[in-house]
């Protein structure tokens, strides 16, 4: 009477996937050791990345400070002078 499907393990496509991928297979214990390599490359080069992108920043945010102090002192340096034509 009821036509909905109780047997999900038939139906359901990941488990189906997962089952096909590493349990009809002979070394699964490969396949572990094969995923937990990529992932540890991976985080690895992210490790790398957020390295070089600190240095980078850091060498940025020199720059950064220099620009903004070279313009605040030649800012202050010119109103000096006009304050200077001006009064005196």
């Amino acid at each position: 009477m009821n036509d909905y499907n109780t047997d999900r393990r038939s139906t359901d496509p990941i488990s189906s996937a997962t089952q096909g991928n590493y349990s009809n297979t002979s070394n699964l214990e490969a396949h572990i050791i094969a995923d937990m390599l990529r992932i540890e490359s991976i985080t690895a080069e992210l490790r790398e990345f957020k390295e070089d992108t600190k240095a980078k920043l850091n060498k940025l945010e020199g720059w950064i400070v220099a620009i903004v102090g070279i313009t605040v002192t030649t800012l202050l340096a010119t109103l000096g002078s006009l304050l200077m034509k001006v009064v005196g």
